[in-house]
């Protein structure tokens, strides 16, 4: 534990040196295993709702981390990473309960030149846990996936 101390103090000092990561702005985006989302994301912030494959889902993200990928003038690519948790309140195999998904998570995002939005791709990786009637059920090492568009102020 002790050897830990000194990475999240250095982590905690970099911080405010790191750039913001993906656009704000309100999006959209689909993947697995949420189907159909929403979210806002703000200074790094990202809070995002939808429909699951097994019911409803949220989450909260927090994206400190970006970095501009060399291209083409005029290609505006980066790729962005953080840290983050969802909920669900699913049901599976006929038992309902909540799902807990804290995970990691990196992504690339394309901002169109001279146009509002930008696309982007997201893998989460993490450990889920589930409660009351899903314990048991369904919990492990999970990743979800999603893909979306950010449209920005």
């Amino acid at each position: 534990m002790n050897r830990l101390v000194p990475l999240f103090v250095l982590l905690v000092l970099a911080l405010p040196s790191v750039g913001k990561a993906q656009s704000t702005g309100f999006g959209i985006y689909s993947g697995w295993p949420t189907w159909v989302g929403v979210q806002y994301q703000v200074s790094g912030f990202r809070l995002g709702g939808g429909l699951a494959i097994a019911g409803l889902a949220a989450g909260a993200d927090f994206i400190p981390f970006e970095q501009a990928i060399p291209a083409a003038p005029g290609f505006d690519l980066s790729w962005y990473a953080g840290a983050g948790a969802s909920v669900g309140f699913w049901t599976v195999s006929g038992s309902s309960g909540v799902y807990l998904f804290p995970h990691g998570l990196a992504g690339i995002e394309y901002a169109f030149p001279m146009q509002p939005f930008s696309l982007y791709a997201e893998l989460q990786v993490g450990f889920g846990v589930g409660l009351g009637n899903l314990s048991g059920v369904i919990g492990g090492l999970d990743f979800s996936a999603r893909a979306g568009l950010i449209f920005r102020p």
